[in-house]
């Protein structure tokens, strides 16, 4: 096994926050964004354009409901979405135009969609719930999505510690059993160069886990595949009193008549089951083996600059 270095001097990075965490992506990186779960909710957040806001609102729930009622009408008569249709004002509910739709998902279920006019951006919370086949949707705006809105927050003056960013809100005291944050970045490709991608990925699990395993452990699935295994860097590398690996590798292989070279790094951290503190955490990267001396200067950054918000809190208030 080599142990990589880098001579390059550090690259500074700008840093996001996502979920718990603040996701760092080096200089000439573009980030983007983020996807955000929970408690089986996914939230967006649309920032309004000039003009007319209530087209826009309009031209963000309407194709849904568009989609979703053409749905509806083709397999109203089958048992899967019969009743699975409806449309419902519930402003009283958030002090905000608000919209909601519930339509037909996959396997029986149905999406309860809400879109709330916030004043600074478009929210929309998403959620898949079990829906008894054959029995009619009522539309009822569900407890979980108002629970949510309760401790949704859009100030920016004295951010506790114990946050969860959305993107351009954030949650605070909300009882969670489900919480998933990601986000990614890229440098793009350019003649001479390929693409570097930069993925986070932070999500809650129910039940105890492994602790991650070297790339090594599955030497003989690889050996087995014609892949050729080339090990750079294996070391432990703990994150903020949890253990982690971290691993740089290059994986090889003929595809379509071509010899390729992949260049692939992980720092795999453990978990906390139930504990929204102690995510299961992956920061991963990836590009052609060529670009390995770019992309081991970017990952030094990322890997070196990623921290949770309350450490990062912490350090700012000189407690660290």
């Amino acid at each position: 096994m080599q142990h990589t270095k880098t001579s390059q001097p550090p690259l500074p990075v700008t840093l996001y926050p996502v979920g718990r965490f603040l996701f760092p992506v080096p200089k000439g990186l573009e980030f983007q964004g983020r996807f955000i779960k929970i408690n089986h909710m996914t939230i967006e957040e649309t920032d309004w354009d000039s003009g007319d806001r209530a087209q826009q609102f309009r031209d963000m729930w309407e194709p849904v409901r568009d989609e979703a009622r053409k749905h509806y009408d083709v397999y109203k008569n089958t048992p899967v979405v019969r009743g699975g249709f409806v449309q419902e004002d519930v402003s009283e509910h958030f002090g905000h135009p608000a919209v909601l739709l519930c339509y037909s998902a996959q396997n029986g279920a149905h999406w309860v969609d809400t879109f709330v006019a916030m004043p600074d951006w478009i929210l929309r919370i998403k959620e898949e719930t079990a829906y008894e086949i054959g029995k009619e949707c009522l539309g009822d705006l569900k407890g979980t999505t108002l629970d949510f809105f309760r401790h949704y927050h859009t100030d920016r003056s004295n951010l506790p510690a114990d946050l969860f960013w959305t993107g351009r809100g954030w949650v605070q005291g909300m009882e969670t059993r489900d919480e998933d944050a990601r986000a990614s970045a890229i440098l793009p490709a350019t003649e001479t160069t390929p693409q570097i991608s930069l993925r986070l990925r932070a999500y809650m699990i129910a039940t105890p886990d492994e602790p991650a395993k070297s790339i090594t452990s599955i030497r003989r699935i690889l050996d087995g595949n014609n892949i050729d295994l080339k090990l750079l860097r294996s070391r432990q590398r703990p994150f903020e009193g949890m253990p982690g690996l971290e691993e740089v590798y290059i994986l090889s292989a003929y595809e379509c008549g071509e010899y390729r070279s992949t260049l692939y790094t992980q720092w795999a951290i453990e978990v906390e089951a139930k504990n929204p503190q102690r995510p299961a955490i992956y920061l991963e990267m990836s590009c052609n083996a060529a670009a390995q001396d770019e992309a081991l200067c970017i990952w030094d950054a990322a890997i070196n600059n990623f921290t949770s918000i309350q450490a990062w809190n912490a350090k700012m208030k000189g407690e660290r």
